[in-house]
């Protein structure tokens, strides 16, 4: 059975998404067909060199143009392949053709629905005439569209499932992002804790800043992309926390493995692969207490979740710190349940199911 992956994503950096769905390629033999495709992503993330890609060598233009251009891009794509998965509302147009697939969900579109007053809040009030009724429209016709065209969905948490519900009254079938067990290992306790995260306003690293400003004597690094909105969060931070900025898959796996601990405070995260990815390095994560956080840490056993305040956050570092390898064997058990070689077996059956082959 030959197998699509449409994905309105221009793969050349090793996101987080990027490496879901080559992920997903891998699991079923699939081809990921995508707007462009780097041939130097293999050098950063080796396991794109096993899958297969259809490049469509298009460049869509920029917000807020961009939506459209990538709708109208696939609903006139012409392909021929037994199964689709779609994996974004731009790729999600091609199934007006009527054929069977999945919608793989990352997350209904926040700006739309579930952070939309957040979004409009944020803008300047010129933008906010323009985007109000354009969102409005927006919304109106991606509900539309699933209701009348998606069969089958799958969501990467019960988060997202609950989400897909609210939003268009589907049920969804839960598949979690896997990470590579293998690829990573305790390799001794550092003198520093961890954050890997861009930097921007979803995020809230501002509460990770001044947690640390309340603790001189620990220190923080935070690796990610920094916005350059939030680049004053970095001039204003204390000396013990670091910004390294974007770093290579190889570095990231050694921050991992030597941390204290992993700190993430994002808004109702969707999933949060990052702290299993800690976790598989037996290291005990503080987390918000919200959102995919809650599927994927167990509080007082593979770390805490707090409230996301500075003094709540500061409070459950210095008292894992005090013991911090009680953490470790919980930690590492719980991110085997997220291995790959489970979630191939998953999504496998899933696909199966859904085709009767």
């Amino acid at each position: 059975m030959r197998i699509a992956i449409l994905s309105c994503l221009d793969f050349s950096i090793p996101g987080g998404a990027e490496r879901f769905f080559i992920d997903m390629a891998m699991a079923l033999d699939a081809t990921i067909v995508c707007l462009s495709y780097s041939p130097s992503l293999g050098d950063c993330y080796p396991l794109a060199k096993k899958v297969k890609f259809h490049p469509l060598n298009v460049s869509l233009p920029a917000e807020p143009l961009k939506q459209p251009a990538g709708m109208h891009l696939f609903r006139s794509l012409k392909l021929e392949y037994d199964f689709y998965i779609v994996t974004d509302d731009m790729a999600l147009r091609f199934l007006t053709h009527d054929m069977p697939h999945c919608y793989v969900m990352l997350t209904p579109r926040r700006a739309l629905y579930d952070m939309y007053y957040q979004t409009i809040a944020d803008l300047p009030m010129a933008k906010r005439l323009i985007y109000v009724p354009v969102l409005s429209v927006f919304r109106f016709l991606d509900r539309r569209f699933v209701r009348k065209h998606v069969t089958h969905i799958a969501a990467i948490s019960h988060n997202v499932r609950n989400r897909v519900w609210k939003t268009y009254q589907k049920e969804a079938h839960v598949l979690y992002p896997p990470i590579h067990l293998e690829n990573y290992k305790n390799l001794g306790c550092g003198d520093y804790w961890l954050s890997v995260s861009r930097v921007d306003k979803w995020k809230r690293i501002e509460l990770q800043i001044e947690a640390f400003r309340e603790m001189p004597d620990k220190k923080l690094k935070i690796a990610g992309r920094i916005y350059p909105a939030f680049e004053y969060l970095v001039k204003s931070a204390p000396s013990n926390v670091e910004f390294l900025g974007v770093v290579s898959d190889h570095d990231l796996i050694t921050l991992y493995g030597t941390c204290r601990g992993f700190l993430t405070t994002a808004i109702d995260e969707d999933y949060g692969l990052t702290p299993l990815e800690a976790m598989a390095c037996g290291k005990p994560v503080v987390a918000a207490k919200e959102g995919g956080y809650l599927e994927t840490v167990i509080d007082k056993h593979t770390g805490l979740l707090v409230s996301p305040d500075p003094h709540s956050i500061s409070e459950a570092i210095i008292l894992i710190d005090k013991n911090q390898e009680l953490y470790a064997e919980a930690s590492r058990a719980q991110a085997e349940r997220f291995d790959y070689k489970l979630f191939k077996e998953q999504l496998s059956t899933y696909v199966h199911t859904l085709t009767g082959a």
